[in-house]
């Protein structure tokens, strides 16, 4: 099955919404984000590992310490997010799960996947995380 991004961009996508949501620029322990966010937090601290490396955290050691955004929300695209976590290349593997699958022995879907996925990217890179804290901290009111 198809899956546009791995359980751990949702985690992320989640992680980061939230600390956009309440940034203040005091620190979030990793417990404190799950919590908050119905994170498993065994899986978060990978997930956020992910996130320091790639410069979108800042993991702040010792007493009071904890993560926060190092990057606004409106600098941040979800494209971003996606590649932090799953990698560069997370878009590159054929759609129908072949091996055998390129431009030069392509599978039955490899040309609509191909067109589909250029217009995917480009709107998973023009849509910022800003645009959705709005909408998250509306659901996060009905809970």
């Amino acid at each position: 099955m198809f899956r546009l991004y791995s359980k751990g961009c949702e985690y992320a996508i989640r992680a980061f919404l939230y600390l956009a949501a309440v940034e203040n620029g005091s620190n979030k322990t990793a417990q404190s984000i799950c919590r908050k966010t119905k994170i498993p937090e065994s899986f978060a601290r990978k997930v956020f590992q992910s996130l320091v490396r790639g410069g979108y955290l800042e993991a702040v050691p010792g007493n009071g310490g904890g993560y926060r955004l190092c990057r606004k929300p409106d600098k941040v695209s979800i494209l971003e997010i996606i590649k932090a976590v799953d990698g560069e290349k997370t878009f590159e593997p054929c759609i129908l799960g072949s091996s055998k699958c390129n431009c030069r022995k392509p599978c039955l879907l490899h040309s609509t996947w191909e067109e589909t996925k250029q217009s995917l990217l480009l709107n998973l890179e023009s849509t910022c995380l800003s645009e959705l804290v709005e909408f998250y901290e509306e659901i996060e009111i009905k809970r």
